[in-house]
């Protein structure tokens, strides 16, 4: 027996015992670094997965939503509305008193769909605004049994006396003021009571009353329809049309999310979908007013097309459909490549083919966003069933 082996068995058990040594130590080093270099490697990895995963899937569900939500209202717009006679009105007179502003009911559209063009810039996107009533008589003409003055009641021809007590709105409801001269105005019925001298028939009042936020007041004073130049006698075929409620909705993108506002419910802004940077729309018209074939797509423009910022009577009638785009980033920020600069995105969306490019160079980090364009086509049914001539 070798005598260290002699040692090793008079001696104690650990102090026979044997350390790594320095070699043994650094391969160990190594392997470990190069595991947790593999795990960082697959866990960034997963991580870009992920982030571009959800990324898309948050895009995914804000666009969808975005797109269905303003399809949803178009489709509505027009229905309750006597398109066919209040679109050849030549002046349309509305009022809306919050409390702490009045004046004309802001962004009225006057007809069921209305596109205000924002413009080609960095982050400019369009306004759609659409219109509609709850009314399923509306386009019943009720005559009205005398001359009506639109002014506040206090006289017996202020207040409105149709012909037949059938459709009409009860208190809280809508309804257009009108006569063949051309002019129409907006009023809420304030009191509905049985009619004296013609017991199957009713009064209708609109009396003003001291608006709020809550509760705004669409009835203007005398002193402010005087001073407006408002028609106010109606006595030439003077007659009336029941709208219900109304819903007046405007579909905006504002600090990068869809929002809506409705007069004629509240007017703060309700925020819809967030991360969508862009809204864009066109009309889709008719090549004669009447026709119902949509010959070509125009933007709310006054241009060589024609002036469809602020169309004329004859071309609201050729207005058939509503082709729009929305424009959703994905809601996580996607890490710079090499230098610092990000390449996720190199090129700017288009909303359509051969459609405009949406310019999104007002956020200096648009390029480090995914994106996606949600684009449809929506034909204004209630204007087509209308077939106005």
């Amino acid at each position: 027996m070798k005598p260290e082996n002699r040692l090793c068995v008079s001696a104690s058990r650990i102090a026979c015992q044997r350390g790594f040594g320095l070699v043994e130590l650094m391969v160990g080093m190594v392997i470990g670094l190069i595991v947790t270099a593999i795990i960082y490697q697959v866990l960034s990895t997963f991580e870009g997965v992920k982030r571009t995963t959800t990324g898309s899937a948050g895009a995914q569900v804000n666009g969808a939503f975005s797109l269905s939500t303003i399809e949803r209202d178009i489709r509505a717009a027009g229905w309750g509305m006597p398109s066919a006679d209040v679109i050849r009105c030549n002046a349309y007179q509305t009022y809306h008193d919050n409390g702490a502003s009045f004046g004309p009911v802001p962004g009225f559209p006057q007809t069921p769909v209305r596109i205000v063009d924002g413009g080609n810039g960095p982050g400019a996107s369009d306004t759609i605004t659409v219109l509609w009533g709850s009314s399923v008589r509306a386009n019943v003409m009720n005559l009205l049994l005398q001359d009506v003055q639109a002014n506040p009641p206090g006289t017996a021809a202020a207040d409105m006396q149709p012909t037949t007590a059938v459709g009409m709105s009860s208190t809280g409801g809508f309804a257009w003021l009108t006569d063949d001269v051309g002019n129409c105005t907006l009023v809420r019925i304030t009191g509905s009571v049985a009619n004296p001298v013609a017991p199957t028939t009713v009064v209708l009042s609109h009396a003003p009353a001291a608006g709020t936020a809550l509760m705004p007041n669409y009835n203007a004073t005398a002193a402010w329809m005087s001073a407006q130049g408002w028609q106010t006698n109606f006595n030439s075929n003077p007659r009336i049309y029941d709208l219900g409620a109304l819903t007046q909705r405007i579909f905006s993108v504002v600090n990068g999310s869809l929002q809506s506002q409705d007069y004629f419910s509240s007017a703060a802004r309700t925020e819809l979908a967030s991360n969508v940077v862009a809204l864009k729309a066109q009309y889709g018209v008719a090549a004669v007013a009447g026709g119902q074939n949509v010959s070509a797509w125009v933007s709310a423009t006054n241009g060589p097309a024609g002036n469809w910022a602020t169309p004329p009577l004859v071309d609201f009638k050729r207005i058939k459909a509503i082709r729009l785009a929305v424009v959703v980033r994905s809601p996580l920020k996607e890490r710079p490549g090499a230098g610092g600069v990000c390449t996720i995105t190199t090129a700017a969306p288009v909303t359509w083919p051969g459609g405009p490019t949406v310019d999104l160079s007002n956020d200096a980090d648009w390029q480090c966003y995914r994106y996606r364009v949600f684009e449809t086509v929506v034909p204004l049914r209630n204007v087509l069933w209308a077939n106005l001539t």
